[in-house]
């Protein structure tokens, strides 16, 4: 935005001409897509809950080793988890998997999910787990913030402008 259209709004954005823009590969749009298939999300999931070696993945995910080996296969060269070897005493080496520092960044991801499934799918009282504060107990929830710290509660409250990946839509269609 230029700096004559700031100061016409007082300093603020205002909304985009969102057809004037080619935003795709879209931030979000890419996000998401990493995240799929739905076991992919199981994965990372049970991932953030401690769990580590691959017998362990099966039975809590449910889901088949030939998925499962290709779904560690494509989170490990997405940098999501790593692949580390480990040997318990007596026994051969096997392939133990932990959240990079880029896996564990969707930590706020994953408790926004957790907040809305707790408010708009799980009946009242019916959660399954508590994502609660190591060092106080009290239940962990997400905040969103400007960079500036004011919080927002409300889509109302952002304006969504083209970023620097955007390209002028072309004018043929």
């Amino acid at each position: 935005m230029s700096d004559a259209a700031e100061a016409a709004t007082g300093g603020h954005p205002q909304r985009w001409e969102r057809d004037a823009w080619d935003i795709e590969p879209d931030s979000i749009n890419l996000a998401l897509g990493s995240l799929s298939p739905r076991t992919t999300g199981v994965i990372i999931r049970e991932a953030f809950y401690g769990t580590r070696r691959f017998d362990d993945f099966e039975r809590h995910c449910g889901i088949s080793p030939s998925v499962l080996s290709a779904r560690l296969r494509d989170l490990v060269a997405d940098g999501i988890l790593e692949k580390t070897r480990y040997r318990a005493p007596g026994a051969r080496g096997r392939d133990e998997y932990r959240l990079t520092d880029k896996g564990r960044s969707l930590l706020p991801i994953l408790i926004a999910l957790n907040d809305w499934a707790e408010r708009w799918i799980v009946p009242d009282g019916a959660g399954t787990i508590s994502l609660l504060h190591h060092e106080c107990g009290s239940p962990v929830r997400t905040v969103v913030t400007c960079a500036s710290g004011h919080e927002i509660t409300a889509p109302s409250q952002v304006v969504v402008a083209p970023g620097p990946g955007a390209k002028p839509a072309s004018a043929s269609g």
